[in-house]
């Protein structure tokens, strides 16, 4: 068991070397709109601006733990003179670090994104996202154990571990494209469905000289809400995501009560999915005031929980919306993001 730890972390970054990458992935994909979609720049809330941070911690019971972080603002604009439509820009900032080599993908996304709608009601609306982005990539190799460095009984890392290593950071620009649809049926059912495509740039994503391309990642999301009661709200949803032969599928539902109150209402919130063949996700969380705070568990459950007894990755998000604009104006009020 001494050895088993380096070892497996060896293997996989020797593999890593003839795979494409897999991009980060939140349990709560709601509660980061623009990592889901650069089409939900703009829509998915009732005012003017969002605000959203993530962060999610996995493995930590079996490795050093990845550690992934997400914080985006985006807004509407001429709202006075698009009356019908909507307008959204927005910027985001990730990063994502994992493993004892301490790989970390930064990057930094402008977005974009015009959601027309299909009737004075505005009930029904269709949206085009696009999403410039600009990545770091860096990689600590000298604290990787290689198989030249393996003693018959230990990694001894002050030999050469025979890598030709050209350099440990990476640079590239990338884009991403999305499109939205969202309708409100009745006053007691509503649907946003979305598709995405990241890495339309298919950069190279390689420290070794060699030319390994980071493949598209498709995604498809729907999420309905359903006033089941008074203040009862069933919101179920899935996602769908495939990149380079690994998919993810997600599905489940959150539960919402309202409770009204003097100057605001205060929704709690749980919910539960199951990630296929992975892990049950556990949800829970407040809205008050306009600011959401939600929190997931996921419960591992594949074929790795002899090692992770369970534990699988924690997150916690936290969302506020607000208004910046006199309340004179007159805006179309887009389908609210399931609550996650």
């Amino acid at each position: 068991m001494k050895i088993f730890t380096p070892l497996v972390f060896t293997c996989l970054f020797v593999l890593s070397q003839s795979l494409t990458a897999q991009d980060i992935h939140f349990s709560m994909f709601y509660s980061s709109p623009l990592t889901l979609n650069p089409a939900l720049t703009g829509a998915g809330y009732d005012g003017t601006f969002r605000a959203a941070a993530i962060y999610r911690n996995q493995w930590m019971s079996i490795s050093t733990p990845f550690n992934t972080f997400a914080a985006s603002f985006d807004i509407k604009l001429l709202q006075d003179k698009l009356k019908n439509d909507i307008f959204g820009v927005g910027g985001l900032i990730q990063t994502d670090e994992s493993g004892d080599g301490k790989l970390t993908s930064t990057s930094a996304m402008l977005s974009a994104a015009f959601h027309k709608g299909l009737d004075k009601g505005h009930k029904h609306f269709i949206g085009i996202g696009a999403q410039f982005a600009y990545t770091q990539n860096s990689l600590k190799w000298q604290q990787l154990a290689f198989p030249d460095q393996f003693s018959g009984t230990d990694f001894n890392t002050s030999i050469s571990n025979g890598e030709n290593f050209s350099k440990s950071t990476l640079n590239y620009f990338d884009m991403n494209m999305g499109i939205l649809e969202q309708s409100t049926f009745t006053p007691m059912v509503s649907n946003m469905i979305g598709f995405s495509v990241f890495h339309l740039a298919e950069p190279n994503e390689s420290f070794l000289g060699h030319t390994v391309r980071l493949s598209d990642r498709f995604v498809v999301h729907d999420g309905l809400r359903i006033k089941a009661t008074k203040n009862f709200y069933v919101c179920p949803n899935f996602i769908f995501m495939y990149q380079d032969k690994a998919q993810e599928i997600n599905l489940g539902s959150a539960f919402e009560y309202h409770m009204p109150g003097p100057k605001t209402e205060t929704v709690l919130s749980i919910g539960i999915w199951d990630r296929l063949g992975d892990a049950a996700i556990i949800t829970g969380g407040v809205e008050y005031y306009k600011v959401r705070l939600m929190a997931a568990y996921d419960i591992n459950y594949s074929e790795l929980k002899p090692a992770t007894n369970g534990r699988g990755a924690f997150e916690i998000s936290i969302i506020y919306t607000g208004i910046i604009k006199p309340k004179s104006l007159n805006y179309p009020i887009l389908v609210p993001c399931p609550m996650m």
